[in-house]
């Protein structure tokens, strides 16, 4: 059966090619073919721009078919276990992010600077009488691997979670360990984030620290969850699954929405003191109902400044170079960052704030 589903894709897949090679030839044969040999010289050849030209009259050529791609990305997907060049299928419907599991180049030098930027941003809150507790994700590929079966991950990226750690011992920062004691399954199959469960197991664990240097909340927070509804994961998409069959893709993960709702005592046009708590982190921050789970747990309104993409500080150094005024009411921000971006090159705005741009 595996020979013939196979032979049956193989198929599928030259049929597909001949219709597109139709699709170019046609392209070629008219406008597009003559302005292409009008510009031909020797000159074009030698220095690529010709070839250049071929290129995108081909892609120009080929018709736009969402269905289709889904089509094609089903079938590699469920017959080849192939997720495309971004992203890696597990076992059991579980995807991984490739930029987890691979070798980043410079990784060493590029976490050698992090560990340069953390002090310096930590002094930099420290200079405003602002504490930091700080949350290094692990990968999903490291907290999940009995689904990985039989993916490879680089030796960089096993090492991360001991590189951070010891390197960074000598700075002095408060930092939350979720490796120890993480719920099996604490993570979205299709997605990059991980579930409620995680979400509230992390939350818990930083607040116990964050109460040990404020105290106890005194603002009662309840955490609401809607019933579960699909949820197509930012894994599925990047694969170009998100539109697949039933049968050719993972089944979507099913989570509900979280809220969080507080019981504020006096009127409603009381005065709401400010939040002394900030969450600066990137899109786990802002994922499966952390920032609810917190302040559930910690009794406390937490301010989200959280970003979308904010990679390994972006979102904090927002509120350092950008909004550095609302740290005037702070106490403590909550600082979390995934540690797959530990290896990766700087932005800009990093090795600005490093002084490492001039």
């Amino acid at each position: 059966m595996p020979g013939l589903a196979r032979t049956l894709a193989t198929l599928v897949f030259l049929a597909l090619m001949l219709v597109g090679l139709g699709f170019v030839a046609v392209h070629l044969a008219g406008p597009a073919g003559g302005r292409i040999a009008a510009d031909a010289s020797l000159e074009g050849v030698l220095n690529g721009s010709l070839t250049a030209r071929v290129d995108k009259a081909v892609v120009a050529a080929l018709p736009t078919t969402p269905a289709l791609d889904s089509l094609v990305s089903g079938l590699s997907y469920r017959l080849f276990g192939d997720a495309g060049p971004q992203v890696r299928a597990g076992c059991a419907g579980w995807l991984f992010l490739a930029e987890e599991l691979v070798e980043a180049p410079g990784g060493p030098r590029h976490l050698a600077d992090r560990i340069r930027l953390a002090a310096k941003l930590q002094a930099a809150l420290a200079a405003k009488g602002v504490a930091l507790v700080v949350l290094p994700v692990p990968d999903k590929a490291d907290l999940s691997r009995d689904t990985l079966c039989g993916l490879g991950v680089a030796d960089q990226a096993r090492q991360r979670p001991g590189l951070w750690a010891r390197n960074s011992a000598g700075l002095g920062l408060t930092q939350v360990d979720i490796r120890p004691d993480w719920p099996p399954g604490g993570f979205l199959r299709t997605d990059t984030h991980w579930n409620q469960t995680g979400a509230a197991f992390a939350a818990r664990l930083v607040a116990e620290t964050v109460t040990a240097r404020l105290g106890a909340g005194t603002l009662p927070a309840q955490v609401v969850v809607s019933p579960p509804q699909d949820h197509v994961g930012d894994l599925m998409r990047l694969a170009g699954l998100a539109r697949s069959w039933p049968w050719s893709g993972p089944q979507p993960d099913r989570e509900g929405e979280v809220s969080t709702r507080f019981t504020r005592s006096g009127g409603l046009l009381d005065d709401v003191e400010a939040p002394s708590v900030v969450l600066a982190g990137s899109s786990y921050s802002r994922n499966s109902g952390f920032l609810d789970y917190l302040q559930g747990a910690l009794n406390r309104e937490v301010a989200q400044r959280s970003q979308d993409g904010a990679g390994f500080a972006g979102a904090l150094l927002d509120i350092l170079t950008r909004e550095p005024t609302l740290l005037d009411q702070t106490r403590l921000v909550v600082w979390e960052f995934p540690m797959r971006v530990l290896t990766q090159p700087l932005t800009p705005a990093e090795r600005t704030f490093l002084g490492d741009d001039k």
